[in-house]
């Protein structure tokens, strides 16, 4: 699938990406949030461009890795659940 180009805008700078098209939407989410969160730094007196960026990229981050832990968890909970009804069910089936 050919890419599409888009331009967005990201703390008064534009930037121009190559976007699969299906993934457009989320990309344009992405930015969106990215500014609000940005503009939320600067509303609390953050003056600095890069230091606003930072804690942006900071939370981002710090979300990302709660969420990949969280699907950790719960991945193991389906497993062990499998595992479960795999124990119950394997033994009723081959008598």
């Amino acid at each position: 699938m050919e890419e599409l180009p888009i331009r967005v805008k990201i703390a008064d700078r534009h930037y121009k990406l190559f976007v699969e098209p299906d993934s457009e939407a989320i990309v344009r989410e992405a930015v969106k949030l990215i500014q609000e969160e940005f503009d939320r730094y600067k509303g609390m007196g953050v003056s600095d461009t890069q230091e606003a960026l930072a804690r942006v990229a900071f939370n981002c981050l710090v979300a990302k890795l709660r969420a990949d832990r969280q699907v950790q968890r719960l991945q193991q909970m389906v497993f062990d659940k499998i595992t479960q009804l795999d124990q119950v069910v394997t033994p009723a089936i081959t008598t």
